[in-house]
């Protein structure tokens, strides 16, 4: 695994060592960046031709169904989280029942599913971000549960199998944010078994802001999307952006959004380099890592979050948040700190003596203080 993490690792500038804030924001690899400059050479000089930027798009669906396991057909290639969320949960929202969400749930995932459900239809839930809270408030009347694979404010990561099983237990559908694991660890669920998995692509994944994917279950997709866009549209081909008629493309793929050429451009590049180290690799470096950072934390005496499963986001409950990061950074270290938590996320690029400097900037913190 030492040669594989290397040779990725080989690919990010060095100050990504100490880049612990891929929660909030990725670090693309050389290749991505190389790959938009062209693209903005080509562009501002006269030279592209953005059929082959339409190629590069497609070509993130084929890399994504595979890094996942899903039919091509299955896979929305969409500019954020938020219009798969949409268009899943109005189904949902639909057949009656509530919504099942936590309090703390990132907006990108809740505000759409709170739009279709209505807050007078939400069964909210409190407390630790784990698998036995929300399986405590379902029951026959919740027709959806929406979660995210690892909590963006604690990072603390959700045993999303035995949440599916409690949800399909009563029949209730499981919408999934993956934003804060793809590209790092997997969801430990086929991917194909929620009612949906969506994600962004610019944490995790190392792409730009700008491409998202949302991978939906095919029953689920049985109506025209609320903004249809000719880029899902199956017939385009023949009848170009032009007049009717209007044939979308099957399944998930019929809810794609013109694209932001640029963002797919990175896109594909950040995909091919993920897909060329196994998903067991990344795991064993990233969790392996948080996991000591963890540990190393609670010996010192710190309250760290843990979740259900071993999660690459480690959090702790920090006063002077800003001046925590500060010292950090002036240490080399970049984090961020969400609803009084200091949340240091992990990936490919963070050296192994990383663990090491966040301790010690934080027990010198504390022992200042007091």
């Amino acid at each position: 695994m030492g040669d594989v993490i290397g040779r990725i690792s080989a690919e990010f500038p060095a100050a990504a060592g100490g880049y612990l804030n891929t929660p909030s924001v990725g670090v693309p690899p050389r290749r991505t960046v190389a790959a938009v400059e062209e693209a903005l050479r080509r562009w501002s000089t006269a030279t592209a031709h953005f059929e082959e930027w339409d190629e590069v798009h497609a070509r993130c669906r084929t890399l994504m169904a595979g890094q996942t396991g899903v039919s091509k057909t299955d896979v929305a290639l969409l500019p954020s989280v938020v219009p798969a969320v949409s268009y899943v949960a109005t189904a949902l929202a639909a057949r009656g029942g509530t919504l099942v969400a936590h309090r703390t749930e990132f907006r990108s995932l809740l505000l759409p599913a709170l739009q279709a459900f209505g807050e007078d239809r939400v069964r909210w839930v409190e407390g630790p971000y784990t698998s036995a809270t929300f399986a405590a408030a379902l029951d026959a009347d919740v027709s959806a549960v929406v979660v995210s694979s690892v909590s963006s404010h604690d990072g603390a990561r959700v045993d999303l199998g035995s949440l599916l099983g409690a949800c399909h237990a009563v029949g209730t559908e499981l919408v999934i944010d993956a934003t804060q694991s793809a590209g790092v660890v997997g969801l430990g669920v086929p991917a194909n078994q929620p009612a949906a998995v969506v994600f962004a692509g610019y944490k995790g994944l190392l792409g730009p802001r700008g491409a998202a994917y949302g991978i939906i279950r095919p029953d689920l997709v049985t109506a025209a999307p609320a903004f249809p866009s000719p880029y899902g549209m199956a017939d385009t081909a023949d009848a170009g952006t032009y007049g009717p008629p209007v044939l979308p493309k099957p399944g998930a793929s019929g809810l794609d959004q013109s694209p932001a050429w640029f963002s797919w451009v990175g896109a594909r590049e950040s995909l091919e380099l993920l897909g060329g180290t196994s998903l067991a690799d990344r795991e064993r470096h990233t969790l392996g890592l948080a996991e000591e950072l963890r540990d190393r934390l609670a010996e010192a005496g710190f309250p760290v979050t843990r979740g259900d499963l071993p999660s690459p986001v480690v959090s702790v409950p920090v006063e002077r948040g800003e001046q925590v990061l500060a010292e950090l950074d002036s240490a080399g270290i970049r984090a961020s700190v969400r609803l009084g938590f200091l949340r240091l996320g992990f990936h490919l690029y963070v050296a192994p003596e990383t663990v090491a400097k966040v301790v010690d900037v934080l027990v010198t913190h504390r022992d200042r203080a007091g």
